[in-house]
């Protein structure tokens, strides 16, 4: 089967499509998949540089994002069929432990995410255990790969942790990325008062061409004084912040008193200063989302089978072989929505 298997950290040139054997043998828990399409995700490009802290291990098939169709089972495997169009749940829990009997797996200490830490999606095959596997339907396959990471966390971090609900109002940062999108696909579902930050002009248009109907805030220097005019002074109740060193400051000081901030990324960078005074001083609650769980995952996909307008939005479609184009593109940052490969 063809595969892009990442043997060295480093620059773009080291992801390459190989052809390796197949493993036959199923367990009688597993459930094979022929992998469609694979989402690219901050994952992806963090997987290949390196240096990130985690524990890494070489060689790997990168991508988190996978659906596709089952072509064999094991015997255990009786709710599914070969042949349905499945999604796959992008984590792995040891399953013994108490966060893990609890439905916390993404709290395991052994908690591992498929294609950054054990084998992902840029494959035409993959096997996986049958608790990790749901069933979607197979119109829109190439949005539905697009769900699992950005959903997933948004969930997560909004109606699991930060308890959103229709009264709230929520900034997010990003809001025509792959997480920023979907955070704001799920507050417009819940009911929430969206306003979205966005780089530029010409994405603030994006939304507006696809819907969006919360308030857009082009980030500047006055962006916190932007957010704070349109909520009478008042703050929001949720921030969520996926941006990390550049964002941190200004999200603390959006907040109302009593507000809550959902942090799940550092894409600028993990370090930088607080003022302490304002968490105790507005009481706020800081609530951080590693991905999610796997009620996350149920929950999310069930969501968006009652509400297929809040599917994905998918920037470009491009062939494993063009596999570094697509994280060429994505390091550029230019691009709303999420980016695909076919396999």
């Amino acid at each position: 089967m063809r595969s892009v298997i990442l043997e060295e950290h480093g620059s773009i040139e080291q992801l390459k499509v190989s052809t390796t054997s197949q493993n036959n043998l199923l367990k009688e828990d597993e459930i094979r998949v022929r992998v469609k399409y694979c989402a690219l995700n901050h994952l992806d490009l963090w997987l290949r540089r390196g240096g990130t802290g985690d524990k890494l291990s070489l060689p790997r098939v990168p991508g988190s994002d996978i659906a596709g169709l089952i072509v064999d089972k094991g015997s255990a495997v009786g709710h599914l069929n070969v042949g349905e169009a499945v999604l796959i749940y992008p984590g792995l829990g040891c399953g013994y432990c108490k966060a893990c009997l609890g439905g916390r797996e993404s709290q395991c200490h052994e908690f591992k995410v498929v294609g950054y830490n054990i084998d992902g999606g840029y494959s035409e095959f993959i096997t996986v255990n049958m608790k990790q596997v749901v069933e979607i339907p197979e119109d829109n396959l190439e949005k539905w790969a697009a769900v699992p990471i950005s959903y997933i966390t948004a969930w997560n971090a909004l109606v699991t942790k930060s308890k959103l609900n229709a009264n709230d109002t929520l900034v997010i940062w990003g809001a025509t990325g792959g997480l920023g999108f979907a955070a704001a696909s799920i507050a417009q579902g819940i009911g929430a008062k969206v306003i979205g930050i966005v780089g530029s002009e010409e994405k603030a248009e994006f939304l507006n061409h696809y819907g969006f109907s919360g308030e857009i805030v082009v980030r500047s220097d006055s962006v916190v004084k932007d957010i704070r005019n349109l909520t009478a002074n008042e703050g929001v109740d949720v921030v969520l912040d996926h941006v990390g060193k550049q964002t941190w400051s200004k999200s603390l000081k959006m907040l109302k008193t009593g507000g809550r901030l959902a942090f799940c990324g550092v894409t600028t960078g993990p370090k930088t200063e607080t003022d302490l005074r304002y968490i105790f001083g507005k009481q706020l609650t800081i609530t951080g989302s590693w991905m999610g769980n796997q009620s996350d995952f149920i929950e999310v996909v069930e969501f968006l089978k009652m509400r297929l307008n809040l599917l994905p939005y998918i920037y470009q479609v491009l062939n494993l072989e063009d596999v570094g184009e697509a994280h060429s593109l994505m390091e550029r940052g230019d691009h709303v929505g999420k980016i695909l490969l076919k396999i």
